[in-house]
């Protein structure tokens, strides 16, 4: 994690590896001074991101952990992850030392290459989050193999504005480590910001959520002419926001990965339509090397994905941390998203298997229904919402952003999907509510479509 290490461009100008080194060098010794030891783990809130940059980096020197969390997380709901993660210490950037949280003085009996570097609450888009539990090795793994899929060279500029509490924003700055890359980091995303920061650091590579996309071409333009990789990932991007990307310049490329695997494990090339046909969206790449995906052949129905590899998880975080906790025999995740594989070993996502829904005895896919209406004229956002219906089984609600108004929208459906996937109520928002993360609160719609009485 500290060789080469980034290259940070602040606001009074760049900070090489060698500047910051004494910064790093003290809190680590701080960090000693308190009772840290190798192995233990350390609770850091995600802003500043200066600030939990050097901590990370800090804590990598020690050989300890860190579990970054959102910055202003209600103090309960801290002290409950940090035991359920069974972290010993807290590191508030005000503060002159560590705080313990439990009893620091016992140390796990995890061995070396068993201990936790990073902890990362995940998103939680759905409702129900984990704490996943990543090594060294495999952020390394990750770091190097994404860099060498990528490009990324100590020459890159990279802007971070996804935040450093999630696997997103964290797998940039392990990338930019390893790669000396320059770094700029933002404490979340403000669309105008970013656009402007995008042209005034010449940035080669940027990642985004499909939601933060569609806000940066709300603003017009023409893409930077500096940028040279903007990765998509986190949830599928639909057909019209990828066309309105690359008519704007805007060189995109899909990624596929989760908390679990450390990012992405597979990545397209620039995006295009395919032989001169239209852009689809379900195919995000080629796997990276040594990843392994059990799939079948996209001339089957799709199923559930199992993946192995060097850059998984460790586990699912438990107060022993120990590793192994969501991970099958042999190594293998099972995450719930349904996909294939290509003749020419590329992945296609085609849903989640806990997005099935059956509606009249038909199984309806949400993610399908969603695509669908996210290429209606008039919609910019879209989420379905399932609710139980006494004679369906369920009843199909569309949360969606645009100008087309729900009548419009509820004849366009008609013509355009069948009676089981047809939703019947239609709400419309000025915006759909994001997560911290940038991805739809999941929750928070279905919520709003309960309280609604749609």
């Amino acid at each position: 994690m500290n060789d080469p290490g980034p290259v940070l461009i602040t606001d009074g100008g760049r900070l090489g590896a060698d500047a910051f080194a004494p910064q790093v060098a003290e809190r680590a010794a701080a960090f000693m001074e308190c009772g840290l030891r190798p192995g233990q783990v350390v609770m850091a809130p995600d802003s500043p991101a200066l600030d939990l940059t050097l901590t990370i980096l800090a804590l990598g020197r020690i050989g300890a952990g860190v579990f970054p969390y959102r910055s202003g997380l209600d103090p309960a709901e801290r002290l409950a992850l940090a035991e359920l993660a069974g972290v010993e210490w807290l590191w508030n950037p005000d503060s002159t030392g560590l705080v313990p949280l439990l009893d620091a003085t016992q140390t796990t009996d995890v061995s070396p290459e068993a201990r936790a570097a990073l902890l990362i609450k995940t998103s939680g888009s759905s409702g129900h989050p984990q704490i996943v539990m990543h090594g060294y090795a495999g952020l390394r793994a990750s770091a190097s193999r994404v860099n060498a899929r990528l490009g990324v060279t100590a020459e890159s500029i990279w802007l971070c504005c996804l935040r450093l509490s999630h696997i997103g924003g964290a797998a940039i700055l392990y990338r930019a480590a390893l790669a000396g890359a320059r770094l700029r980091l933002h404490d979340g995303f403000d669309a105008p910001t970013v656009r402007r920061e995008l042209e005034a650091h010449g940035v080669t590579h940027v990642s985004l959520v499909p939601p933060m996309l569609a806000r940066l071409l709300d603003l017009g333009g023409r893409a930077p002419l500096s940028l040279r990789v903007v990765q998509v990932g986190g949830q599928a991007l639909s057909r019209p926001l990828a066309e309105r990307a690359l008519a704007a310049g805007w060189p995109i490329q899909l990624t596929y990965g989760m908390t679990e695997t450390g990012s992405q494990i597979a990545t397209t090339g620039a995006l295009a339509a395919e032989d001169g046909g239209e852009l689809d969206t379900s195919l995000v790449g080629t796997l990276l090397p040594d990843v392994d995906v059990e799939a079948p052949e996209c001339d089957a129905s799709p199923e559930r994905l199992r993946i192995r590899g060097p850059v998984l998880m460790l586990g699912y975080a438990n107060p022993e941390r120990r590793s192994g906790q969501g991970l099958e025999k042999g190594g293998w995740f099972e995450p719930a998203d349904l996909g294939c594989l290509t003749d020419d070993r590329r992945l296609r996502i085609s849903g989640r298997a806990d997005d099935i829904r059956v509606i009249g005895g038909t199984n309806v896919s949400l993610t399908k229904v969603a695509q669908v209406v996210q290429e209606a004229p008039g919609v910019s956002e879209v989420q379905i919402v399932a609710g139980p219906d006494p004679v369906w089984g369920h009843r199909l609600t569309a949360v969606y952003a645009g100008t087309r108004d729900e009548t419009e929208l509820a004849d366009w459906c008609q013509t355009h999907l069948s009676g089981p996937e047809c939703p019947r109520a239609f709400l419309r928002l000025e915006r759909l509510p994001l997560l911290d993360s940038g991805k739809y609160d999941r929750a928070r719609i279905a919520a709003l479509v309960q309280s609604s009485g749609c």
